[in-house]
């Protein structure tokens, strides 16, 4: 059951959420979830500026050219969160905890969905699928949903992996979707590797959120040693804290960090970074924003 005070920020980020989308009837609105159609019409010559993530790669080997689709905007498209359930999730330091913001972002997207008539569905994953429901529109459909994400507890030291997640949506979807995956993308496999994941990207638009917590950047300042314990293997690390051992631990994870977002970039993906010790509602709304432009 989620907590009264955490219900309290759901009904705020309903009333931020109605009051940042105009009202239909007097005027037009802002949709906060509208991506690109892929309603196919015809081809067109490549030009530079382009989406390159519309070519079609068979057409273009035929005619020894490059071209891309021509599409319409598909009015009637499914949003599905993906959310992240493992234990990292459950890591805090800051305001919130990795957990919180994934309730409070699929409630913004829900509640936007709520307000543009459109069916969202919600996925969850550890190192397995172990919620999913399907999209429906509706204020029973939104709280149903937001339950079962908080009230979902994951057995000791489970671990992630996202691709039985992707291998999922990729069985279900039958018409192009918006796919909002929410998580710290500390997951086991290189997921940019994967042709499952390259297929989604192809047919869907996926757009990624990065939760971070402003522990996982740098080591705290003191002397002595340091107790880190995993929370999904459950493996526990002394770590000296010294001036060394801090430049090494920062400069591995800045690493990392940049690692994922060429990724992110190489395939053309809009996506969001989010701390938990930060707002976040400008943030996502701004990145709505920017893609309806």
């Amino acid at each position: 059951m989620i907590p009264g005070n955490i219900e309290e920020n759901l009904y705020y980020i309903e009333l931020f959420t109605k009051k940042k989308i105009r009202n239909p009837l007097v005027g037009n609105h802002i949709s906060l979830l509208k991506g690109h159609g892929y309603d196919f019409w015809d081809h067109k010559k490549y030009e530079f500026g382009d989406d390159t993530r519309k070519i079609d790669w068979n057409a273009t080997a035929r005619m020894g050219y490059t071209l891309i689709k021509n599409t319409h905007e598909e009015k009637d498209i499914d949003i599905f969160v993906m959310g992240d359930l493992s234990n990292s999730m459950n890591f805090v330091t800051g305001r919130h905890s990795k957990k919180e913001l994934l309730l409070y972002i699929t409630a913004m997207l829900a509640y936007s969905a709520l307000s543009d008539q459109m069916r969202i569905g919600f996925l969850g994953f550890t190192d397995q699928v172990e919620v999913v429901i399907k999209p429906k529109k509706g204020r029973t459909h939104l709280w149903t949903m937001l339950n079962q994400l908080w009230d979902f507890t994951p057995r000791k030291h489970k671990t992630t992996r996202v691709m039985p997640a992707f291998e999922q949506l990729r069985q279900t979807l039958t018409r192009m979707s918006i796919i909002f995956l929410i998580s710290d993308f500390y997951f086991q496999e290189n997921i940019f590797e994967e042709l499952i994941f390259k297929q989604l990207v192809s047919r869907n638009d996926l757009i990624p959120i990065l939760l971070k917590d402003p522990f996982e950047e740098n080591l705290p300042q003191g002397k002595g040693f340091l107790r880190l314990r995993d929370l999904e293997t459950g493996q526990q690390q002394y770590v000296r804290l010294s001036g060394k051992n801090r430049l090494l631990y920062s400069e591995h994870l800045r690493e990392r960090h940049r690692a994922l977002i060429r990724q992110f970039y190489q395939f053309g993906l809009d996506f969001q970074e989010i701390q938990t010790n930060e707002p976040f509602y400008e943030l996502l709304y701004s990145l709505f924003l920017m893609r309806k432009r």
